[in-house]
């Protein structure tokens, strides 16, 4: 078998937010970035599909909502290097994409990866989830509350619950000493057989700060605690893992790089490593032998490529990752469905269930497909 072509389709989506605004909290000097929702409007997705001589062809977006496109450059050198390859050799292509990275963005080739997992899966006749080692056969996910006070929050909160999810993911912006308020509000409202994480993207906390949300959280028996500071603060964090029993997930910022995020786990920086499907499955595969020998997990961020379908297969496939991210963005199976994907991600009673069809097992509406895609590079 050999690739004969890498086709790439392009799309305009609606996506919030398509930009990000910086603003001051507290000292005008200290900024932090912000959803601009306003400003949200149609960007480009691509879809990548790897054409083979028998007919046998792999596809999935290059990225997952947000992030990666593809460079005329990057496309040039991808097809450079693996038409005429047989695309089961995947350590071999890997390898050679990896020798020319550093002149492109770290990460640049995981939907390539990812179209390779779908060949093989239809090859073997399984799906992705069953070549990772079919660990479950569904997975358990969690709800992003959304809302700009804490009431809204509380409300969002109770629809996600309505909708059958026992975990809720904050992101709460308001500061330490609010957001510690608006924890011990959430497990009052919420009550104990409710699941909680902060994530503190959103919010600038000092390493005493960070410390004092910490063990806040653990009074109130919180899941996780996620990016408390700056991803690249290494000695903070180590630091921080010392003193905390919450666990700390984190390296976001740097999941583009496996062996740098990576390096934070071994070395004791965080306790979860976080890790997305955008930059390929096998780095996540490859992370996730290293936290298991650390009796840890990896946990996918956000919904993932392929509109869900690829981190469906991944939490299903792996064995220690625990949960499905269902948001950003909440309308993520609808956008799948406006360019063709007839079974995108959609949670049932908080849990999903991957597609059991060979290799990613996505169905498309190739007519709408065609019809929707402003380009084809």
């Amino acid at each position: 078998m050999k690739i004969t072509s890498v086709e790439i389709s392009v799309f305009e989506l609606p996506m919030y937010p398509t930009v990000t605004q910086v603003v001051p909290v507290g000292d005008p000097a200290d900024l932090r970035w912000q959803q601009a929702f306003p400003k949200g409007g149609p960007v480009p997705v691509q879809v990548m599909q790897v054409m083979t001589d028998e007919g046998i062809n792999g596809i999935c977006t290059v990225g997952d909502w947000r992030y990666t496109e593809l460079t005329w450059r990057q496309i040039a050198q991808l097809r450079e290097l693996v038409i005429g390859e047989n695309p089961l050799e995947r350590d071999l292509l890997l390898s050679k994409l990896k020798a020319v990275s550093r002149f492109f963005e770290p990460g640049w080739y995981g939907g390539f990866d990812n179209c390779l997992w779908d060949i093989e899966g239809k090859v073997k006749n399984l799906p992705v989830s069953e070549l990772l080692g079919g660990s479950k056969s569904r997975i358990q996910a969690y709800y992003n509350t959304a809302g700009s006070t804490p009431e809204e929050l509380i409300r969002d909160g109770e629809e996600g619950i309505a909708a059958g999810f026992t975990v809720l993911k904050d992101h709460l912006p308001f500061g330490a000493n609010k957001n510690i308020e608006t924890f011990q509000e959430f497990r009052k409202v919420f009550g104990d057989s409710i699941g909680l994480m902060h994530d503190a993207a959103l919010v600038n906390y000092t390493f005493d700060e960070a410390v004092r949300i910490g063990k806040e959280l653990e009074d109130l028996n919180f899941i996780w605690l996620e990016e408390p500071l700056t991803d690249r603060h290494h000695e903070e964090y180590v630091n921080l893992c010392k003193q905390l029993e919450i666990p700390i997930a984190g390296a976001e910022t740097l999941m583009n790089e496996p062996e740098i995020s990576e390096l934070w786990l071994k070395s004791g920086a965080i306790d979860i490593l976080r890790v997305n499907g955008r930059h390929g499955t096998t780095p996540i595969l490859n992370a996730s032998k290293l936290a298991a020998q650390m009796n840890t997990t990896v946990e996918p961020n956000a919904y993932g490529p392929l509109f869900g379908i690829v981190h469906a297969h991944i939490d299903c496939g792996i064995s220690n990752i625990d949960w499905f991210e269902n948001a950003p963005p909440p309308n993520g199976a609808q956008m799948g469905e406006e360019i063709g994907l007839l079974n995108p991600i959609r949670p049932e009673s908080g849990w999903v269930t991957p597609p059991s069809g060979p290799g990613w097992g996505s169905e498309w509406d190739w007519d709408l497909f065609k019809k929707k895609r402003v380009a084809v590079l």
